[in-house]
């Protein structure tokens, strides 16, 4: 795989770095705090780098796909197989002195896995017309909240859940009791890449690359084969994690 140029990692500033960089800031993680990554696709992962590079230093991270999970290990985060644990709360309880985390990160969204009747819906939506089918993951889409579930539960009392992730419910029910129990603090929306800038661009511009976005990417494909790397990406095929689509 042919290695990009230098500018290539001016191109995260428009995705993954502000996303990441303000899903960090969201999380509010204090001094000596921690923090846990649901999710290691490419905001996930590229959250737990920055996170490191504020100088945490527990950083624990879930997901399911082996290449994700060891890619996450190599820089030092405590990475989870999903697969592996039958009681995930107990374990990161047992990780985090028995608080649980001080802050959670949840950069799956609706994408979740394990959520069959959101996915079936998505199935069925293909077959309707589109006004049709637009409503029907409006409402169905609510099924896919078992990330954001998992954060609540997993998060410390007081803790921090910021929301990365993307729920396309429009009638999304929340655990609000034992929200209210805990007292957690949620924050979550769009990423604010103007705001984020200055922070950011001292980070791709440095000798280091400290963030390590040089090497970030696995696949860099010309446009007219974007379409396939659609494909690989969606279905976790050929390594793919991040693709970079080249004039």
């Amino acid at each position: 795989m042919p290695e990009g140029p230098p500018d290539d990692r001016f191109v995260y500033l428009s995705d993954v770095l502000p996303t990441a960089w303000q899903a960090v800031e969201y999380a509010d993680i204090p001094d000596g705090g921690s923090v846990l990554v649901q999710g290691l696709g490419p905001i996930g992962e590229m959250a737990c780098r920055i996170a490191q590079h504020r100088g945490l230093e527990q950083v624990l991270a879930i997901d399911l796909v082996p290449e994700r999970l060891e890619r996450a290990r190599a820089h030092g985060v405590d990475a989870i197989d999903l697969n592996e644990h039958d009681d995930l709360p107990a374990l990161v309880r047992e990780k985090t002195g028995g608080r649980g985390p001080s802050s959670v990160i949840d950069a799956v969204g609706m994408e979740a896995h394990g959520a069959p009747i959101g996915k079936l819906a998505h199935r069925l939506a293909g077959l309707l017309p589109d006004a049709a089918a637009r409503k029907m993951i409006e409402t169905a889409g609510i099924d896919r909240l078992s990330a954001l579930h998992l954060a609540v539960e997993l998060v410390e009392r007081g803790g921090t859940i910021s929301i990365s992730g993307v729920y396309g419910g429009a009638v999304s029910p929340m655990p609000l009791i034992q929200m209210f129990d805990k007292q957690i603090n949620v924050r979550m929306g769009q990423a604010n890449v103007k705001r984020w800038m200055d922070d950011l661009l001292p980070l791709v511009s440095q000798d280091g690359d400290p963030l390590g976005v040089d090497d970030f990417a696995t696949h860099r494909v010309p446009l007219d084969q974007a379409s396939r790397a659609y494909e690989i990406f969606q279905k976790k095929q050929d390594g793919a994690f991040k693709v970079l689509l080249q004039p």
